[in-house]
């Protein structure tokens, strides 16, 4: 059975939810750049085509690369030096309600895989693996893989910005345990799902 605790989400927001504008961040914070990349390190990042362009088109150093694209083959041949040795899907993905078996790539590394099997994607078993998964954006990515994640490291930058991509609603399904750092621009606040609770209870 598919367990949500191996699956974390990594984001930063401001005041009204805003994630993005123009494909880029609206803002410069090298603090939570620090942090972003301390708690990714070494682990799997899952993000969307856009996000991935975002960060240069290139993999995060350091990390396993997991691409969400709905042209996965398009996005391969566009960047055959960044996926060139990766797979596009691989597995049974003409039965998406099944869990498709994905071979992760190399740290360092990116795989490519079709946005429609997402669910695939979140049945990857990682209970076996000691790697965390972050999913790492953007919007589209993280409406679908909330409900799969046991926790949100949420960035919450302390004003509103102008932007087009906005960060979804989560307060029904999670619950704040701590907040991990306060500063003059941002804090950063871990959130746990409260099946996890219910299920302690």
């Amino acid at each position: 059975m598919f367990d949500m605790k191996h699956f974390k989400a990594i984001a930063a927001m401001s005041l009204n939810r805003v994630i993005g504008a123009g494909n880029k961040i609206p803002w410069h914070l090298p603090e939570d750049f620090k942090w972003f990349k301390r708690m990714t390190s070494g682990n799997v990042v899952i993000m969307g085509r856009k996000t991935f362009e975002s960060l240069g088109g290139k993999p995060l150093p350091n990390r396993i690369n997991i691409v969400l694209s709905r042209h996965p083959g398009r996005l391969q041949a566009s960047l055959p030096e960044v996926f060139g040795q990766a797979w596009v899907g691989r597995g049974k993905t003409h039965f998406p309600d099944k869990p498709t078996q994905f071979e992760l790539p190399k740290v360092g590394g990116a795989a490519t895989v079709d946005l429609r099997i997402i669910k695939n994607v979140l049945k990857l078993d990682p209970a076996s693996s000691p790697l965390e998964f972050y999913i790492a954006g953007g919007a589209q990515i993280y409406k679908k893989a909330l409900p799969f994640c046991s926790d949100l490291y949420l960035t919450l930058v302390k004003r509103e910005v102008e932007g087009d991509a906005f960060f979804p609603p989560f307060e029904d399904k999670f619950d704040l345990v701590e907040t991990i750092r306060d500063e003059p621009e941002f804090k950063i606040l871990h959130y746990r799902h409260k099946a996890l609770f219910e299920l302690a209870a």
